[in-house]
C-alpha cells in the first residue's frame, strides 16, 4: 500500500486527548481502536507527515487488517474521514475535531452521509465495512439473543471452554460473530476449540481469526479446516527456515507471517529464502530483519526465486563496478609513485640511496 498523507485543520502542536472523545467515544470501542486512534494524534504533531498503513501496523505489532478495520470504525462513527485516488486507493485520512459545532451525537448522525459519500468514490473498498464494524449491543438486545436456546448453549459451551464466565466485551464479540458476521454456530465452536488448542485464549485473538475468515469467504468448518491445515503448514515451514523448535510463535511473529502471505502474497518458497538469508546474516531468528528484506522484495516487484538471483545479480554487478571504479581512481592517482607509509615513524621525507654503487665502493675498500 502507498504512502498516505495524515493531516488536520487543527494542529496544536501538542498531543491533545479530548474529554469529548474520552466520554463519548472510547467507552464503546475497541481497546485496540483506540491504541490505533491515538497514535494517530500523535502523529499529528508533525502535519503532513508521510506514513503507510504498512508502518503503523508494525509499530503497533497489528496486521493492516488490523489497522484498516479501525480506521473503518472511526469513520463510521465520525471521527475521521478517509481519502482515496481515483483507482480506489487510500490516500489520505483526515482527523475532523471532535470538540468542533454540534454535540459528540451530532457528528455520530453526520457519519451515515459521511459514509454514503465514500463509498461513491471508493465502492470496491466498501464492500467490506459492515463486517468490520463491531456494534455494541445493549442490554435488552443481549438478553434477546440469549433467549435463543442454540446461542445459550453457545455461551455455556464457550464459558466451559475458557474456564471462566464471559465478561460483556467477551459476550459482545461472540455474539457479533454470530449475528455480524453471520458464521454458523458450528464454525464459531470450532474457531474456539481451534485458536484455545494453539495456545490463543485472548478474544482480541480469537475475533481476528474470525474477521479474517469472513473476509476470505470461509463459511464452514469444512473450508475453516482447509484454512487452519495450510496455514499451519505455512507457519511450520517459516519455523523450520528460521530454526525455531520446542515453542509456538507469538501473536507478533504471527502478524507478521499474515502481513507476508496476505497484504505481500509471497509465495512460501520466497517466504523461507528470506528467513534463510535472515539466519546467515544475524545468526538468529529475527522476524523483523526478515520482514525488511520482504519489504525491499514487494518493493523490488518480486514475484519468484528468479526474480530474487536478478537482484542478486545485479547487486554483485554493481558492487564490482563500483570496486573497479574506486581501483582505478586509487592506482591513476598514485602511477609513477612509492607507496608512503602512513604512520607516526614515517612521518619525514626519506633519503634516496643508490645500493649497487654502495656495494661497489665496500667491496672496493
Amino acid at each position: 500500500m502507498a504512502d498516505i498523507m495524515l493531516h488536520t485543520s487543527n494542529n496544536a502542536g501538542f498531543t491533545c486527548v479530548s474529554n469529548t472523545f474520552i466520554d463519548d467515544f472510547m467507552k464503546d470501542a475497541n481497546g485496540e481502536y483506540v491504541k490505533i486512534y491515538l497514535y494517530l494524534l500523535r502523529c499529528l504533531n508533525n502535519d503532513g507527515i508521510e506514513f503507510s498503513i504498512g508502518q503503523l501496523a508494525d509499530c503497533l505489532d497489528h496486521t493492516e487488517k488490523d489497522v484498516m478495520r479501525a480506521l473503518l470504525y472511526w469513520e463510521k462513527v465520525g471521527l475521521l474521514h478517509l481519502e482515496y485516488t481515483s483507482d480506489n486507493e487510500l490516500s489520505g485520512i483526515c482527523l475532523v475535531d471532535v470538540n468542533g459545532t454540534g454535540s459528540s451525537f451530532t457528528s455520530v448522525n453526520n457519519a451515515v452521509g459521511l459514509s454514503t459519500a465514500t463509498e461513491a468514490v471508493a465502492p470496491a473498498v466498501s464492500s467490506n465495512r459492515q463486517a468490520a464494524v463491531r456494534p455494541s449491543y445493549s442490554a435488552d438486545e443481549l438478553d434477546a439473543f440469549k433467549e435463543e436456546e442454540a446461542v445459550e448453549d453457545l455461551i455455556f459451551a464457550t464459558q466451559t471452554y475458557l474456564g471462566r464466565p464471559l465478561s460483556y466485551s467477551d459476550t459482545n464479540t461472540l455474539l457479533f460473530w454470530y449475528d455480524g458476521l453471520h458464521m454458523s454456530l458450528d464454525l464459531i465452536e470450532y474457531l474456539i476449540e481451534t485458536c484455545l488448542s494453539n495456545g490463543h485464549n485472548s478474544f482480541h485473538y480469537m475475533d481476528t481469526v474470525a474477521r479474517n475468515w469472513a473476509e476470505d469467504g470461509i463459511t464452514t468448518v469444512e473450508a475453516a479446516r482447509h484454512s487452519s491445515s495450510s496455514r499451519n503448514n505455512t507457519v511450520y515451514s517459516i519455523m523450520k527456515a528460521f530454526g525455531i523448535s520446542g515453542r509456538d510463535l507469538i501473536e507478533s511473529e504471527l502478524s507478521y507471517i499474515d502481513k507476508w502471505t496476505n497484504t505481500y502474497s509471497f509465495g512460501l518458497d520466497i517466504i523461507c529464502e528470506a528467513c534463510k538469508r535472515t539466519v546467515v546474516s544475524t545468526n538468529k531468528p529475527s522476524f523483523k530483519y526478515a520482514d525488511s528484506i520482504l519489504t525491499s522484495w514487494k518493493k523490488s516487484a518480486v514475484k519468484t526465486l528468479d526474480d530474487i538471483g536478478r537482484l542478486d545479480q545485479e547487486f554483485a554487478t554493481a558492487s564490482v563496478s563500483k570496486l573497479s571504479s574506486a581501483n582505478r581512481v586509487r592506482n591513476g592517482s598514485t602511477q609513477g609513485q612509492k607507496p608512503k607509509a602512513n604512520n607516526k615513524f614515517h612521518n619525514f621525507s626519506q633519503r634516496e640511496y643508490d645500493f649497487a654503487a654502495l656495494e661497489k665502493k665496500l667491496l672496493g675498500n
